[in-house]
């Protein structure tokens, strides 16, 4: 998995809510795809235009790379993510969820990725987005507001460490 910033200020705290919000998606890896190789990317930057749109649509399908995309205000890093985007291609068809929300079970399991209107969500085993077929019963709201809890409260405990893994994604966007 990589976590790229495509701003280029305030990428700490960009890259600490991408680095939560991959921790905090991760569900069981299956056995069967433990020797896959990663086709997963957290990507962080300003608001998502449809220019951008389109070519994040179109970087998923030509890398194969399923794509969570951060959107920031600028000067706002640290308050989180404004909206989340998936890109992801399956069978040649690129699929795009451009408005979803962070969503939080009760019991402290792995954050979903919900795109806004549909009966499924995203968590991520590491390797690529894993599909639910179904949405939490719980209340979304309630869900929402404990996932952002988790995502802040997490983004700043990431280590020095931790952030050295993430990369400067302005070369992708050129």
């Amino acid at each position: 998995m990589k976590i790229y910033t495509m701003m280029p200020q305030n990428n700490e705290a960009m890259n600490r809510v991408a680095i939560a919000l991959a921790d905090l998606l991760r569900d069981e890896l299956a056995p069967e795809f433990a020797e896959d190789s990663s086709s997963f990317a957290i990507i962080a930057g300003p608001p998502l235009t449809e220019d951008y749109a389109l070519y994040w649509a179109e970087s998923a399908k030509d890398t194969q790379t399923d794509i969570i995309y951060l959107s920031f205000e600028l000067g706002r890093e640290h308050h989180g993510p404004t909206r989340l985007a998936v890109f992801a291609e399956r069978s040649g068809i690129i699929y795009r969820w451009a408005d979803c929300v962070l969503w939080a079970p009760k019991d402290g399991g792995a954050l979903r990725v919900m795109p806004k209107g549909l009966k499924m969500c995203f968590s991520h085993d590491g390797k690529a987005l894993i599909s639910h077929k179904s949405r939490a019963a719980q209340s979304l709201r309630n869900g929402m507001i404990r996932a952002r809890a988790r995502l802040l409260r997490t983004a700043r405990a990431v280590t020095e460490e931790q952030l050295a893994h993430a990369e400067d994604g302005w070369r992708y966007a050129a």
